[in-house]
């Protein structure tokens, strides 16, 4: 089978995550996360200093690669397959690539609000959270968004079914078992902000409101 040159990479880039709790040491690891705004006191340094966990601006990025388990590996995986792949093919390379840019960071900016609201209102405790559902569900939605009515066969079980559909699906089950199924389910919306910012993004592209008409390339002068 063959895939987009960007596709190719992430999905290299999703095998070497099953290594990456091996590889980073386990101090380091929390520090990657997505934490809400402020600092929690856990102990102490070498120096013995106080040691403090909190925000900060490259976990807006780097959150997205602590996914853990190898069943969450496999739907990213999928994702980037049989979606990511169509819309590097109909975009190319780099259009697709800022694509992803902006939904991760998009995902990161709504995840990393809502933590702190909910900390702030005593709703979640100070916790992190991490994984890939922002650019999951982007890939999902602008796949959804550009082609509704293609039909897809689900894998498990084998029913075939429009695109839109599948997406509502999902996200249905999202919101049941990962929102308002679990104590924590409020600190997960992120995969929200990366549905919202896969609309902005075809949006500006298209030249449609919010935005301004985009205007046409003018005609190049050669020498």
């Amino acid at each position: 089978m063959h895939f987009p040159p960007l596709t190719k990479k992430l999905l290299w880039v999703v095998a070497a995550m099953l290594l990456l709790p091996l590889i980073i040491p386990a101090w380091l690891q929390p520090h990657l996360m997505l934490w809400p705004l402020g600092e929690l006191q856990y102990g102490a340094d070498e120096f013995g200093q106080p040691a403090s966990i909190g925000f900060m601006p490259w976990q807006l990025l780097t959150h997205v690669f602590m996914v853990t388990g190898a069943g969450s590996l496999i739907f990213v995986g999928l994702t980037l397959v049989f979606f990511g792949s169509s819309l590097e093919t109909a975009w190319g390379e780099r259009r697709y690539g800022l694509f992803l840019l902006t939904v991760t960071v998009a995902g990161g900016l709504v995840e990393l609000l809502v933590l702190s609201l909910g900390q702030r209102m005593g709703w979640v405790p100070f916790m992190p959270v991490s994984g890939a559902s922002a650019v999951m569900y982007g890939i999902l939605f602008a796949a959804a968004y550009l082609n509704p009515r293609q039909r897809v066969m689900l894998m498990i079980p084998p029913i075939p079914m429009e695109m839109r559909v599948l997406v509502a699906l999902l996200v249905g089950m999202e919101l049941a078992f990962g929102v308002f199924g679990s104590r924590n389910g409020f600190a997960h919306l992120g995969f929200l902000g990366g549905m919202l910012a896969a609309w902005l993004h075809i949006r500006y592209w298209r030249g449609q409101p919010p935005f301004k008409p985009r205007r046409p390339p003018g005609p190049r002068l050669v020498r």
